[in-house]
Protein backbone atom coordinates (compact mmCIF):
# COMPACT_ATOMS: atom_id res chain seq x y z
CA UNK A 1 0.00 0.00 0.00
CA UNK A 2 1.07 3.44 -1.02
CA UNK A 3 1.44 6.04 1.38
CA UNK A 4 -1.52 8.29 0.06
CA UNK A 5 -3.48 4.64 0.28
CA UNK A 6 -1.81 4.16 3.70
CA UNK A 7 -3.68 7.50 5.25
CA UNK A 8 -7.37 7.15 3.54
CA UNK A 9 -6.99 3.84 5.42
CA UNK A 10 -6.41 5.67 8.60
CA UNK A 11 -8.81 8.09 8.03
CA UNK A 12 -11.66 6.00 7.53
CA UNK A 13 -11.00 4.05 10.76
CA UNK A 14 -10.71 7.27 12.71
CA UNK A 15 -6.96 6.29 12.94
CA UNK A 16 -4.93 9.41 11.67
CA UNK A 17 -2.92 11.66 13.98
CA UNK A 18 -4.93 14.99 14.41
CA UNK A 19 -1.67 16.91 12.67
CA UNK A 20 -1.95 14.66 9.74
CA UNK A 21 -5.95 15.49 8.62
CA UNK A 22 -5.68 17.26 5.34
CA UNK A 23 -7.83 20.32 5.13
CA UNK A 24 -10.76 19.90 4.26
CA UNK A 25 -11.38 22.18 0.55
CA UNK A 26 -15.21 21.79 0.75
CA UNK A 27 -17.76 23.10 2.61
CA UNK A 28 -19.88 20.53 4.47
CA UNK A 29 -23.30 20.85 6.20
CA UNK A 30 -23.93 18.77 9.18
CA UNK A 31 -27.37 19.07 11.05
CA UNK A 32 -27.51 18.56 15.14
CA UNK A 33 -31.21 17.10 16.51
CA UNK A 34 -30.70 17.80 20.66
CA UNK A 35 -32.61 18.83 23.51
CA UNK A 36 -30.48 21.35 25.43
CA UNK A 37 -28.97 24.13 23.69
CA UNK A 38 -25.30 24.88 23.74
CA UNK A 39 -25.85 28.14 25.97
CA UNK A 40 -27.29 25.99 28.46
CA UNK A 41 -25.09 25.74 31.63
CA UNK A 42 -25.15 21.29 31.48
CA UNK A 43 -25.09 21.51 28.23
CA UNK A 44 -22.18 23.84 27.27
CA UNK A 45 -19.51 22.06 28.39
CA UNK A 46 -20.31 18.84 25.90
CA UNK A 47 -20.89 20.81 23.06
CA UNK A 48 -17.14 22.21 23.36
CA UNK A 49 -15.48 19.00 23.53
CA UNK A 50 -17.62 18.51 20.09
CA UNK A 51 -16.78 21.49 18.26
CA UNK A 52 -13.37 21.30 19.52
CA UNK A 53 -13.04 17.46 17.69
CA UNK A 54 -14.44 18.92 14.76
CA UNK A 55 -12.40 22.27 14.59
CA UNK A 56 -8.83 19.49 15.27
CA UNK A 57 -9.95 17.63 12.65
CA UNK A 58 -10.12 20.30 10.51
CA UNK A 59 -13.82 21.59 10.40
CA UNK A 60 -15.17 24.67 11.61
CA UNK A 61 -18.44 26.57 11.60
CA UNK A 62 -18.32 29.60 9.30
CA UNK A 63 -14.95 28.71 7.54
CA UNK A 64 -15.89 25.15 5.96
CA UNK A 65 -18.60 23.95 7.96
CA UNK A 66 -22.53 24.89 8.02
CA UNK A 67 -24.67 23.48 10.77
CA UNK A 68 -27.94 23.49 10.66
CA UNK A 69 -29.27 23.11 14.80
CA UNK A 70 -32.83 22.52 16.37
CA UNK A 71 -32.98 22.04 20.15
CA UNK A 72 -36.30 20.72 21.69
CA UNK A 73 -35.69 21.68 25.19
CA UNK A 74 -37.84 19.54 26.89
CA UNK A 75 -40.66 19.09 24.06
CA UNK A 76 -40.34 15.48 22.53
CA UNK A 77 -43.25 16.30 20.14
CA UNK A 78 -40.60 18.92 18.61
CA UNK A 79 -38.59 16.37 17.46
CA UNK A 80 -40.35 14.89 14.30
CA UNK A 81 -40.64 18.44 12.84
CA UNK A 82 -37.10 18.93 13.76
CA UNK A 83 -36.18 15.86 11.60
CA UNK A 84 -38.13 16.70 8.93
CA UNK A 85 -36.60 20.20 8.49
CA UNK A 86 -32.87 19.42 8.22
CA UNK A 87 -34.08 16.32 5.89
CA UNK A 88 -35.11 19.38 4.10
CA UNK A 89 -31.89 21.58 4.81
CA UNK A 90 -30.26 18.81 2.39
CA UNK A 91 -27.79 18.18 5.37
CA UNK A 92 -24.87 15.67 5.00
CA UNK A 93 -25.24 13.97 8.41
CA UNK A 94 -27.24 14.36 11.41
CA UNK A 95 -25.97 13.71 14.97
CA UNK A 96 -28.61 12.77 17.65
CA UNK A 97 -27.67 13.37 21.08
CA UNK A 98 -30.69 10.72 22.38
CA UNK A 99 -33.29 8.03 21.67
CA UNK A 100 -36.23 10.14 20.63
CA UNK A 101 -34.12 12.27 18.49
CA UNK A 102 -32.25 9.50 16.86
CA UNK A 103 -36.14 7.65 16.22
CA UNK A 104 -37.23 10.89 14.94
CA UNK A 105 -34.28 11.00 12.39
CA UNK A 106 -34.77 7.56 11.08
CA UNK A 107 -38.34 8.08 10.56
CA UNK A 108 -37.17 11.20 8.24
CA UNK A 109 -34.95 9.20 6.59
CA UNK A 110 -33.25 5.91 5.58
CA UNK A 111 -30.33 7.60 3.42
CA UNK A 112 -28.68 10.44 5.28
CA UNK A 113 -26.07 8.98 8.02
CA UNK A 114 -27.18 9.69 11.98
CA UNK A 115 -24.50 9.81 14.42
CA UNK A 116 -26.07 8.78 17.87
CA UNK A 117 -24.11 10.93 20.56
CA UNK A 118 -25.29 9.61 23.47
CA UNK A 119 -27.95 6.69 23.12
CA UNK A 120 -28.28 2.81 24.72
CA UNK A 121 -29.52 -0.11 23.75
CA UNK A 122 -28.85 0.86 20.15
CA UNK A 123 -29.48 -2.94 18.57
CA UNK A 124 -32.71 -3.62 20.91
CA UNK A 125 -34.08 -0.50 19.71
CA UNK A 126 -33.66 -2.02 16.26
CA UNK A 127 -31.24 1.48 15.18
CA UNK A 128 -28.62 -1.04 14.50
CA UNK A 129 -27.95 -4.36 13.01
CA UNK A 130 -25.28 -5.30 15.70
CA UNK A 131 -22.18 -2.92 17.49
CA UNK A 132 -19.82 -4.37 15.19
CA UNK A 133 -21.63 -4.34 12.06
CA UNK A 134 -24.50 -1.57 11.90
CA UNK A 135 -25.83 -2.52 8.63
CA UNK A 136 -27.93 0.98 7.65
CA UNK A 137 -27.08 4.90 8.01
CA UNK A 138 -26.94 4.35 11.76
CA UNK A 139 -23.51 4.42 14.04
CA UNK A 140 -22.08 6.48 16.78
CA UNK A 141 -21.55 5.87 20.52
CA UNK A 142 -23.53 3.55 23.11
CA UNK A 143 -23.38 5.20 26.41
CA UNK A 144 -24.49 1.97 28.26
CA UNK A 145 -21.55 -0.27 29.78
CA UNK A 146 -21.98 -4.37 31.46
CA UNK A 147 -23.25 -4.31 34.99
CA UNK A 148 -23.67 -0.40 34.95
CA UNK A 149 -27.54 -0.62 36.94
CA UNK A 150 -25.66 -3.12 39.44
CA UNK A 151 -23.22 -0.44 40.28
CA UNK A 152 -25.64 2.00 40.53
CA UNK A 153 -27.36 0.30 43.08
CA UNK A 154 -24.05 -0.78 44.80
CA UNK A 155 -23.36 3.18 45.30
CA UNK A 156 -26.91 3.54 46.72
CA UNK A 157 -26.66 1.03 49.19
CA UNK A 158 -23.39 1.74 50.53
CA UNK A 159 -24.71 5.25 51.80
CA UNK A 160 -28.15 4.16 52.80
CA UNK A 161 -28.30 0.05 53.73
CA UNK A 162 -31.77 0.22 54.91
CA UNK A 163 -33.14 1.05 51.15
CA UNK A 164 -36.25 -0.54 50.40
CA UNK A 165 -38.21 1.53 48.20
CA UNK A 166 -36.31 3.40 44.74
CA UNK A 167 -38.22 5.77 42.49
CA UNK A 168 -36.94 5.82 39.09
CA UNK A 169 -37.93 8.65 36.52
CA UNK A 170 -38.54 7.45 33.10
CA UNK A 171 -39.98 7.53 29.90
CA UNK A 172 -42.70 5.34 27.57
CA UNK A 173 -41.67 7.62 24.77
CA UNK A 174 -37.72 7.11 24.69
CA UNK A 175 -37.22 3.35 23.85
CA UNK A 176 -33.78 3.28 25.37
CA UNK A 177 -35.02 4.28 28.65
CA UNK A 178 -37.97 1.78 28.30
CA UNK A 179 -35.54 -0.60 28.01
CA UNK A 180 -33.29 0.32 30.63
CA UNK A 181 -36.09 0.44 33.22
CA UNK A 182 -37.35 -3.23 32.29
CA UNK A 183 -33.78 -4.26 32.86
CA UNK A 184 -33.88 -2.49 35.95
CA UNK A 185 -36.35 -5.23 37.83
CA UNK A 186 -34.17 -7.68 38.11
CA UNK A 187 -31.36 -5.81 39.20
CA UNK A 188 -33.35 -4.75 42.16
CA UNK A 189 -34.50 -7.62 43.22
CA UNK A 190 -31.17 -9.13 43.40
CA UNK A 191 -30.89 -5.60 45.95
CA UNK A 192 -33.96 -6.44 47.69
CA UNK A 193 -35.31 -3.10 46.35
CA UNK A 194 -38.54 -2.46 45.47
CA UNK A 195 -38.95 0.09 41.93
CA UNK A 196 -41.45 3.15 41.94
CA UNK A 197 -42.20 4.01 38.06
CA UNK A 198 -42.49 7.22 37.68
CA UNK A 199 -43.06 7.95 34.23
CA UNK A 200 -42.43 11.15 32.68
CA UNK A 201 -43.41 11.67 29.24
CA UNK A 202 -43.65 15.34 28.70
CA UNK A 203 -42.70 18.26 30.87
CA UNK A 204 -46.15 18.36 32.83
CA UNK A 205 -45.40 14.80 33.57
CA UNK A 206 -42.68 15.15 35.92
CA UNK A 207 -44.91 16.85 38.82
CA UNK A 208 -47.44 14.34 38.65
CA UNK A 209 -44.53 11.89 38.97
CA UNK A 210 -42.56 14.10 41.94
CA UNK A 211 -46.25 13.49 43.83
CA UNK A 212 -46.32 10.10 43.56
CA UNK A 213 -43.07 9.53 44.56
CA UNK A 214 -43.50 11.98 48.00
CA UNK A 215 -46.67 9.22 48.67
CA UNK A 216 -44.71 6.54 47.75
CA UNK A 217 -42.05 7.32 50.18
CA UNK A 218 -39.35 6.59 48.14
CA UNK A 219 -35.89 6.61 50.12
CA UNK A 220 -34.02 8.16 46.96
CA UNK A 221 -34.78 8.82 43.25
CA UNK A 222 -32.44 6.97 39.78
CA UNK A 223 -33.23 9.89 37.15
CA UNK A 224 -33.14 8.53 33.63
CA UNK A 225 -32.16 11.08 30.71
CA UNK A 226 -34.90 11.96 28.14
CA UNK A 227 -35.70 15.22 27.23
CA UNK A 228 -38.31 16.00 29.81
CA UNK A 229 -37.02 15.19 32.84
CA UNK A 230 -33.26 16.71 31.29
CA UNK A 231 -35.42 20.06 30.84
CA UNK A 232 -36.69 19.32 34.62
CA UNK A 233 -33.59 19.05 36.58
CA UNK A 234 -33.71 22.04 38.89
CA UNK A 235 -37.27 20.98 39.53
CA UNK A 236 -35.98 17.56 40.97
CA UNK A 237 -32.81 19.05 42.30
CA UNK A 238 -35.06 21.21 44.82
CA UNK A 239 -37.63 18.56 45.20
CA UNK A 240 -35.11 16.57 46.20
CA UNK A 241 -33.61 18.66 48.95
CA UNK A 242 -37.20 19.55 50.13
CA UNK A 243 -37.96 15.91 51.14
CA UNK A 244 -34.39 15.35 51.62
CA UNK A 245 -33.66 12.14 49.27
CA UNK A 246 -30.91 11.11 47.50
CA UNK A 247 -30.54 11.59 43.91
CA UNK A 248 -28.53 9.37 41.59
CA UNK A 249 -28.11 9.26 37.89
CA UNK A 250 -25.49 7.89 35.00
CA UNK A 251 -25.20 11.48 33.53
CA UNK A 252 -22.98 14.37 35.04
CA UNK A 253 -24.81 16.68 33.74
CA UNK A 254 -27.51 16.39 36.29
CA UNK A 255 -25.16 16.25 39.34
CA UNK A 256 -23.81 19.65 38.07
CA UNK A 257 -27.38 20.68 37.94
CA UNK A 258 -27.86 19.79 41.73
CA UNK A 259 -28.35 15.88 41.99
CA UNK A 260 -26.59 13.81 44.73
CA UNK A 261 -24.41 11.62 42.49
CA UNK A 262 -23.55 10.36 39.27
CA UNK A 263 -21.97 7.12 37.70
CA UNK A 264 -21.72 6.46 33.69
CA UNK A 265 -19.86 7.53 30.45
CA UNK A 266 -18.62 10.51 30.36
CA UNK A 267 -20.77 12.35 28.33
CA UNK A 268 -18.17 15.11 26.99
CA UNK A 269 -16.62 12.60 25.83
CA UNK A 270 -19.17 10.91 24.01
CA UNK A 271 -19.78 13.81 22.23
CA UNK A 272 -16.44 14.52 21.17
CA UNK A 273 -16.62 10.60 19.67
CA UNK A 274 -19.62 11.51 17.46
CA UNK A 275 -17.65 14.18 16.50
CA UNK A 276 -15.01 11.85 15.09
CA UNK A 277 -18.09 9.97 13.26
CA UNK A 278 -19.01 12.97 11.69
CA UNK A 279 -15.74 13.71 10.14
CA UNK A 280 -15.24 10.31 9.04
CA UNK A 281 -18.21 10.40 7.42
CA UNK A 282 -18.06 13.58 5.80
CA UNK A 283 -14.79 12.20 4.05
CA UNK A 284 -16.58 9.09 2.79
CA UNK A 285 -16.80 6.83 5.29
CA UNK A 286 -20.18 5.00 5.16
CA UNK A 287 -22.36 4.47 8.79
CA UNK A 288 -22.99 0.86 7.59
CA UNK A 289 -19.61 0.21 7.81
CA UNK A 290 -18.22 2.16 11.09
CA UNK A 291 -18.96 -0.12 14.69
CA UNK A 292 -20.47 1.73 17.47
CA UNK A 293 -18.03 2.67 20.32
CA UNK A 294 -18.80 1.76 23.33
CA UNK A 295 -17.47 4.16 26.49
CA UNK A 296 -14.44 3.56 28.07
CA UNK A 297 -14.38 6.37 30.51
CA UNK A 298 -16.59 6.64 33.43
CA UNK A 299 -17.08 9.40 35.80
CA UNK A 300 -18.13 9.17 39.31
CA UNK A 301 -19.62 12.62 40.69
CA UNK A 302 -20.48 13.60 43.90
CA UNK A 303 -22.27 16.81 44.78
CA UNK A 304 -21.43 17.63 48.57
CA UNK A 305 -23.56 20.68 48.64
CA UNK A 306 -26.73 18.43 48.06
CA UNK A 307 -25.39 15.97 50.32
CA UNK A 308 -25.59 18.22 53.17
CA UNK A 309 -28.34 19.86 51.79
CA UNK A 310 -30.30 16.55 52.24
CA UNK A 311 -28.29 15.26 55.43
CA UNK A 312 -26.54 12.67 53.65
CA UNK A 313 -23.10 11.90 55.10
CA UNK A 314 -20.99 10.75 51.68
CA UNK A 315 -18.39 7.72 53.11
CA UNK A 316 -15.16 8.79 53.10
CA UNK A 317 -13.83 5.80 50.94
CA UNK A 318 -16.77 6.91 47.99
CA UNK A 319 -15.05 10.15 48.31
CA UNK A 320 -11.98 8.60 47.74
CA UNK A 321 -12.83 6.79 44.82
CA UNK A 322 -14.76 10.16 43.08
CA UNK A 323 -13.71 11.67 39.83
CA UNK A 324 -15.02 14.71 40.50
CA UNK A 325 -16.29 16.57 43.92
CA UNK A 326 -18.25 19.52 43.82
CA UNK A 327 -18.23 21.46 46.96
Amino acid sequence: MNRRGAIAALVALGALPRFLYAQPQRVARIGILANLLPSNAIAAPLWRAFYAELKARGWEEGRNLVVEARYAEGRAEKYPIFADELVAARVEVIVATNSQAVEASRKATRTIPIVMADVSHPVEAGYVVSLAHPGGNITGVDNEAPDLQGKQFELLKSVRPDLRKLGVLWSHRNVASALAFEQMHDVARQFGVELVSLPVDARPDLGHALEKAQRERVQALLVHGPPPIQAGTQQIAAWAVENRVMTTSAFDYYTRGGLLWSYGADAGDLLRISATYVDRILRGASPAELPVEQPTKFFFVINLRTAKAIGVTIPQSLLQRADEVIE
